[in-house]
């Protein structure tokens, strides 16, 4: 795993008044590969060809970010991957669908409209595969557990290489299953940095997201030498963003997509990263953050999704 770029967004900066880095995990690989999914996965395929797993399973929508790169990264391990999506399968090949596709991967449409029901799916298909003699590993929601989550803590020791004398006094980073979030608190802790670390949740209540969190930094630490405590006031997040629902855009989302792209020409998602910007830009438009304080916004991919429709 290559560091991913750090970069600080001039003209970003400029338009909004205050000062913003960006971390690039929409750098570190390809459109199939990139994305903060990466870090977690390549700890989860060791761990499956540690088990001597020949199939890798996991979940999510029918436009998952997350399953485009379980899938993509299990071929590349020599796995195969099977996706035990939500939902029905889409009419039309666009985006993640469409890429998975391409890869010819298994793709398994339930139906289900929640984490649990997907989850259900997800261990059903699995011991089908036993009983056909396979040895399946299932790889949760977002990649996010403690074997997961610990790339993060790897990727805030990353961070400090990269920014030595700089202090963040915030970081805005979505918060979709938790372990991204997870693992950034953990590292902040270790570096005992004041870094206000803001999750926006992209679906999930602001009391579900938060669980989901907290049990992640607990497996974390529980396979780690690190002794830190994140306390419940160290988590910090937001379910104001969600708008009508997970993966449909909203007027602030797209507003901060495009604003992005115009001065910087990064782009965001619809789902996760356009709606975390809208809510780093409504702290900094309500006060919350002052003109001298310093803003990093991890920038966690997931791009092909936007080619999934288009922008009213």
């Amino acid at each position: 795993m290559f560091e991913t770029p750090l970069e600080y967004l001039a003209r970003f900066s400029q338009v909004i008044g205050r000062e913003i880095w960006i971390k690039r995990d929409d750098c570190n690989g390809d459109i199939l590969t990139s994305g903060n999914k990466q870090r977690k996965l390549l700890n989860l395929l060791k761990d499956a060809q540690h088990h001597g797993a020949n199939v890798v399973l996991t979940s999510g929508g029918p436009q998952s970010n997350h399953a485009r790169a379980t899938a993509a990264l299990a071929i590349k391990y020599g796995l195969k991957p099977v996706l035990i999506l939500g939902g029905e399968e889409p009419a039309i090949p666009t985006g993640n669908y469409l890429l998975n596709r391409l890869m010819n991967v298994k793709m398994i449409f339930t139906g289900a409209k929640t984490q649990e029901e997907m989850n259900n799916a997800l261990h059903q298909q699995a011991e089908k595969l036993k009983s056909e003699g396979h040895t399946p590993y299932c790889i949760p929601v977002g990649g996010s557990n403690g074997i997961g989550s610990s790339a993060y803590v790897e990727a805030y020791k990353e961070l400090k290489r990269q920014t030595k004398e700089i202090i963040f006094d915030w970081l805005f980073v979505a918060a979709g299953s938790g372990g991204t979030m997870s693992g950034l608190l953990i590292g902040k802790h270790m570096f005992k940095d004041a870094t206000r670390i803001v999750g926006i949740s992209p679906w999930l209540p602001e009391a579900q997201i938060r669980d989901k969190v907290e049990k992640c930094i607990e497996e974390t630490l529980a396979i780690s030498d690190t002794r830190v405590k994140v306390s419940r006031e160290d988590i910090q997040i937001s379910d104001a963003y969600i708008g009508d629902g997970y993966g449909i855009p909203t007027k602030e989302g797209v507003a901060a997509l495009q604003l992005l792209a115009q001065t910087e020409a990064i782009l965001l998602d619809y789902s996760y990263t356009s709606k975390t910007m809208a809510g780093c830009l409504q702290y900094i438009n309500q006060g919350i953050i002052k003109p001298s304080e310093k803003i990093l916004f991890w920038h966690t991919g997931g791009a092909p999704s936007i080619f999934t429709r288009g922008i009213e």
